[in-house]
């Protein structure tokens, strides 16, 4: 018998997960240079004092890492005037978000989260064979009335993105605080804010009062996005000192390296590379919804880096035609008429643009 005939069955069943359409084998496959507009990256780069820090550092990586990110989480803690205790530094906020399953798993224990949203979601609960229930979005948004009707008794963690990627929606203050109090004590409530830098709008939901007010709600933010730090995979976790003592149960130890939390470090403190970012990634939406509006397709407005267009037939023949133009794009999880692209420079957005004027 082999090896994989003796793996469980859910874990043979599950898709591995591969990134779709690597740039460099797709540039050497098609002989040019290609726009890559499907991973909500950071277009204008890292912080040119985060990238100096990190070369600074590079001779300081014999030892292992600081364990907790002594430093990073007593600046994040000055910054939101909260504890330390209140803090968790990991490899992206995707690795605390597998802490959150793992603690919340048992027998009988089930996911609650909607069904197009952030495909890490589905994956972790497949991985651990937890049940999901996936309620469906009003309007490319997290219905969260029929959520809190699907609560049971047999629900123990719920995963909400705001904004939601791949829809770039938005839940406001006021419906998201009728939902907590729906959901019972012994419920977590991932928060997963990894776009909220890019939200500019008075109804978006302060969620740390729900921390400051004791609920079992874990905030999950990243330096990713704005800060451009995607390759290095950082990211941290905002909840009670009850849940983030629970996080530590199941952490692996030295999860950050050390470039990574100096470089954070130091792009937490460029405040105006940070706005620079805003105001281009709000420019470069502007000219996309230009650009679609002119050429009669439907989008979402969005609230993050990234826009959702509408396609009205199955969006892999419209990705997978842009691919051939050296445009990178990618199908939205969930909503299979539906393409997500993010939002580049002026001249890669109009790249874009011209390569979907070959497509249709």
């Amino acid at each position: 018998m082999s090896f994989s005939a003796g793996v469980p069955k859910h874990i043979q069943q599950i898709p591995a997960y591969k990134s779709e359409n690597p740039a460099e084998e797709i540039e050497r496959e098609i002989g040019m240079k290609v726009v890559q507009l499907g991973m909500n990256e950071n277009p204008f780069g890292p912080s040119p004092k985060a990238v100096e820090a990190a070369r600074a550092h590079m001779e300081e990586v014999a030892p292992y890492p600081d364990d907790s990110g002594f430093f990073l989480r007593k600046k994040l803690a000055a910054h939101y005037n909260i504890s330390m205790d209140n803090l968790i530094i990991s490899s992206g906020s995707s690795d605390i978000l597998a802490m959150a399953y793992h603690v919340a798993m048992d027998p009988r224990a089930e996911v609650l989260t909607g069904e197009a949203s952030f495909v890490v979601y589905y994956q972790l609960a497949d991985i651990l064979n937890m049940p999901i229930v996936r309620v469906p979005m009003k309007q490319y948004a997290f219905d969260l009335d029929a959520m809190a009707s699907r609560i049971t008794a047999n629900t123990k963690l719920i995963v909400i993105a705001n904004p939601n990627n791949p829809t770039g929606t938005m839940i406001r203050h006021d419906s998201l605080d009728r939902f907590i109090r729906k959901v019972p004590d012994d419920v977590l409530i991932v928060l997963d804010e990894a776009y909220f830098e890019y939200v500019n709008d008075p109804g978006y939901p302060d969620s740390l009062e729900y921390v400051r007010a004791g609920r079992p709600v874990l905030i999950l933010r990243t330096f990713s996005k704005v800060f451009g730090l995607a390759g290095l995979r950082i990211g941290y976790g905002i909840s009670t000192p009850d849940v983030i003592a629970t996080l530590y149960k199941v952490r692996m130890a030295f999860n950050t390296n050390t470039v990574a939390q100096v470089a954070a470090l130091a792009a937490w403190d460029d405040h105006e590379h940070v706005r620079k970012s805003v105001e281009m990634n709000r420019a470069g939406l502007n000219q996309l919804y230009s650009g679609l509006g002119t050429r009669g397709l439907r989008y979402v407005p969005s609230f993050a880096n990234f826009v959702l267009v509408e396609l009205g037939r199955p969006a892999r023949e419209t990705t997978a035609a842009l691919l051939k133009q050296g445009v990178i794009v990618r199908p939205a999880w969930g909503c299979p008429t539906c393409m997500r692209v993010s939002v580049g420079t002026h001249d890669q957005n109009e790249r874009f643009l011209s390569a979907l004027d070959h497509v249709l």
